[in-house]
């Protein structure tokens, strides 16, 4: 059994995803295939923990960042490293964009946007706190107490948005709303930023918008560390609540909300979101 730790794919990508063991060894996976395409070593962050992204693209990039000396790096799917930024450390999260792009947020410095396959930078994003994807076209910039729609080149689309005092980690747009968690909870915005519903819940750490049920997907844990699937309305109805039998410590959204991939201690397991139906990741 690999000991698989934590998950990224950009939410549009229909076939590449790559998973964490521990001490930065990543492996890429075909959803397609259902099986292991490559394994290989990454440089990772402090306690073991990863942070990167899986860049699709006619070539396929992995780029991880580290929390000390070693900076960011970006490495094709044979492991081969393309190019190391050792300038700035501390990294805090890692995102795929459309493009070949990559957000690369660190502690205390602006947030960058490189090119995945050289390292480059292409632009900053100053008091922006974390990036996260949408869609291909789509963004959410997040900030101290508020985030803000961005467009494919990260300009602003509209007004900030206000939020708590906790960052938003969690996030999905149908097109016509947008889902954040805020402070553990779930609110349902609609497109002026108006909170039109919040989801009684707490300790919301996954969400997504599946397009063929057209209902909102989350990942709810209780304090004890129990675990669940909930399916929603755009009014914060739940209309569907089924328990997970392991816990979950990785979650992306994959093909447009269709799919689901949960990190458990079983291993990586791909969750079809109209109907809740699973298999697992085949290592071979």
């Amino acid at each position: 059994m690999i000991d698989l730790r934590d998950v990224a794919a950009p939410p549009w990508e229909e076939d590449l995803l790559v998973t964490a063991q521990p001490k930065g060894v990543v492996d890429v996976w075909s959803l397609v295939r259902g099986a292991r395409c490559a394994t290989f070593e990454t440089v990772w962050g402090s306690g073991g923990v990863w942070r990167g992204a899986l860049v699709p693209g006619e070539r396929s990039v992995v780029v991880a960042g580290a929390w000390e000396r070693h900076g960011v790096c970006g490495y094709d799917l044979t492991g081969q490293r393309l190019w190391q930024d050792r300038s700035r450390t501390n990294v805090e999260a890692v995102t795929a964009l459309a493009g070949g792009r990559v957000v690369v947020t660190y502690l205390r410095r602006a947030t960058r946007v490189l090119e995945a396959a050289t390292g480059e930078e292409v632009r900053s994003l100053r008091g922006v706190l974390r990036v996260i994807a949408l869609t291909s076209d789509l963004s959410l910039g997040v900030g101290g107490g508020w985030c803000r729609l961005l467009d494919r080149s990260l300009d602003p689309l509209g007004s900030r948005i206000a939020t708590g005092l906790g960052p938003v980690w969690f996030a999905a747009s149908d097109g016509e709303h947008l889902a954040v968690t805020d402070n553990g909870f779930l609110r349902i915005l609609d497109s002026d930023g108006r909170e039109r519903a919040r989801v009684a819940e707490d300790f919301i750490r996954h969400v997504l918008h599946d397009p063929v049920t057209g209902t909102w997907v989350a990942v709810h844990e209780t304090f004890e560390g129990k675990n669940s699937l909930l399916r929603f309305s755009n009014d914060g109805e739940v209309l569907e609540r089924r328990p997970l039998d392991l816990r979950v410590s990785g979650t992306a959204t994959m093909r447009g909300g269709r799919t689901l991939i949960l990190i458990t201690a079983e291993g990586g397991q791909v969750v079809n979101c109209a109907d809740w139906s699973v298999r697992g990741l085949e290592a071979t």
